[in-house]
């Protein structure tokens, strides 16, 4: 399989930059949202978070990257984390995380929303009020061991074996780039689903 990964990425980059590269991401999303041109995690960040998970308990979240931040009384930000409940064997699934900081340094989670890759596959769109996966939908993996070398591709999230494979990939913009890769190393971008950073920051619970 990790060949078949390889193999994949030079023949994914045509696709990845026709449904990626060419959409250049407007500086700003819906609710004022600045969305970031890299994953890269600043260490303002980075402290913001820690603050804000300092009594979460039952759920791990490991932010891979920062999506976004909105300049409000102080900072929101949004990371892109992978997330696992604390049990033995935990099945790890990803998650955006918005975070609140204020003009004191004072931290707190805004919303999280476990993105369920399998799910977004089926239905082309991310449920706000989504639910935490036991397992992923359809037999989708949490991956991210394959290199992905296309401009604005990010990050390989997760994988699927089907006759061939379909992938995730995260791209600049952002959004949630679906692959399929046939037995014979043949690639077609099947969806495309744009992440929308004011949407997913909002509580869904009144």
């Amino acid at each position: 399989m990790k060949k078949l990964m390889t193999i994949l990425l030079s023949a994914m980059m045509i696709c990845m930059l026709a449904s990626c590269k060419g959409e250049k991401p407007a500086e700003t999303v819906s609710g004022g949202w600045t969305i970031t041109d890299s994953l890269t995690v600043t260490e303002e960040a980075q402290n913001a978070f820690d603050k804000a998970m300092e009594n979460l308990t039952g759920v791990n979240y490991t932010p891979l990257g920062l999506l976004g931040t909105q300049l409000v009384s102080g900072t929101n930000y949004c990371f892109i984390c992978e997330a696992s409940v604390v049990i033995p064997d935990p099945v790890p699934y990803y998650a955006v995380v918005s975070v609140y900081q204020n003009l004191q340094g004072e931290a707190q989670i805004l919303n999280i929303v476990p993105l369920d890759i399998g799910d977004i596959a089926e239905t082309g769109k991310i449920n706000p009020k989504g639910q935490i996966p036991e397992q992923l939908a359809g037999g989708w993996y949490v991956d991210r061991e394959a290199e992905v070398d296309a401009e604005d591709a990010q990050m390989h999230l997760a994988s699927q074996v089907v006759s061939g494979l379909n992938h995730c990939v995260l791209c600049k913009g952002w959004k949630l780039v679906f692959v399929y890769e046939d037995l014979s190393g043949k690639t077609e971008t099947t969806k495309t689903v744009n992440i929308d950073l004011g949407s997913l920051a909002q509580p869904t619970d009144e």
